[in-house]
């Protein structure tokens, strides 16, 4: 397939190469030469081609290539530990390391700055960090890959088949089937076709055809989705005042006898896990958001509110629930989203959370209602 501006999609390894060998050049001043070439033989069989990069006759530079089809972000991490340490022990002495790849999704592109290895990719994403000699080019390309073809998802987490999905994705640890997860989540087979493919066109997941879900890169995941589809319902939330504080709303909540369901989200969920702070506001999601507060005995207000009661835009958010002090609250993965996405101090709480989570996660798994 064509595509304008980027032209058809690399057809092999050596054509991954070539095309990032031109976006390179075309990075360049005028000057500047760039030498592709397709396998390293007996020199470094591990590697699939090399890039020469040399200026009017001065040191080159020559980096030992790496194509990749596709890269998560932990796939880039995992994959950049590994070139960090052949760069350490290297077979020919000045080689350096570059993963190339027809397109490299910004969190995988962030995984290897990280690490100082280079890449390029067919859309011009470009990095290549040297002090000897010293060199610096850095370079954007496509946003999103241009080859994901007819038919694929929008660019957009909305929606409950997406929540459903995202929230499946990150509480389950693959190997799975699309089926299988489409099953787990309660969404159709179609829409977690789609969304799997659009996930694995972004890096945020590895997905083979036929084959099943073997990665997923949960972290820059989340944070996805929290930019995009804030879970409250903003037409049916409200701020609310408790007088005695939130450790008062908690034995409430204990002694609630509402029969309306009603979850614990934000701030007060993740004190189960990793407490930042003491909380300021407290966030509870139910179906009918004004009966819950007059049960509760909660004063409406205009401003100082350490409440928010706020019917959800989708069921998720009752999905997998866990319990903490006696009362319902919602899954770490949807706690770090709530606080992703709210104010004040909540996006620092929830990135706390999600580093938590990050080197816990056989242990907030364990935890799940399922």
């Amino acid at each position: 397939m064509h595509i304008e501006g980027y032209g058809p999609e690399p057809r092999d390894d050596l054509d991954v190469i070539r095309r990032a060998a031109a976006r390179i050049r075309e990075a360049l001043p005028p000057g500047w030469t760039v030498w592709p070439a397709a396998g390293l033989g007996a020199t470094d069989s591990s590697m699939d081609g090399s890039i020469q990069i040399q200026f009017a006759g001065n040191r080159p530079l020559d980096f030992a290539v790496q194509v990749k089809t596709s890269l998560t972000q932990a796939g880039a991490q995992e994959l950049g530990n590994g070139l960090v340490a052949l760069e350490e022990n290297p077979p020919a002495p000045g080689l350096r390391r570059m993963v190339v790849s027809p397109y490299i999704a910004p969190p995988a592109q962030r995984a290897l700055r990280e690490r100082g290895i280079a890449y390029c990719d067919a859309t011009g994403n470009l990095f290549i960090a040297s002090s000897d000699p010293f060199m610096l080019v850095v370079d954007r390309g496509a946003s999103a890959d241009p080859w994901r073809g007819p038919g694929r998802p929008s660019t957009n987490l909305k929606g409950l088949p997406a929540a459903l999905l995202v929230r499946a994705l990150v509480d389950f640890e693959p190997p799975y089937s699309v089926p299988q997860l489409a099953n787990a989540a309660g969404a159709s087979v179609g829409a977690a076709y789609r969304l799997i493919d659009y996930l694995n066109a972004q890096g945020l997941l590895t997905y083979a055809v036929r084959g099943p879900i073997s990665d997923v890169a949960w972290p820059p995941l989340l944070r996805q989705w929290s930019q995009e589809a804030s879970p409250q319902d903003p037409r049916n939330t409200q701020s609310y005042l408790e007088p005695r504080g939130l450790e008062a709303l908690m034995s409430k909540l204990r002694d609630k006898a509402e029969p309306s369901r009603c979850v614990v989200g934000g701030s007060l969920a993740a004190q189960a896990n990793a407490p930042y702070a003491e909380p300021r506001l407290a966030l509870l999601y139910t179906e009918d958001p004004q009966s819950l507060a007059e049960s509760l005995g909660l004063r409406p207000v205009a401003g100082g509110a350490n409440v928010i009661v706020a019917a959800p835009r989708s069921p998720v958010v009752f999905e997998r629930t866990v319990e903490f002090r006696g009362v319902e609250t919602v899954a770490p993965s949807q706690a770090v989203a709530d606080l992703l996405n709210g104010p004040g101090r909540n996006p620092a709480e929830g990135e706390y959370l999600l580093d938590w989570m990050e080197g816990n996660t056989n242990e907030w798994r364990r935890q799940l209602d399922r």
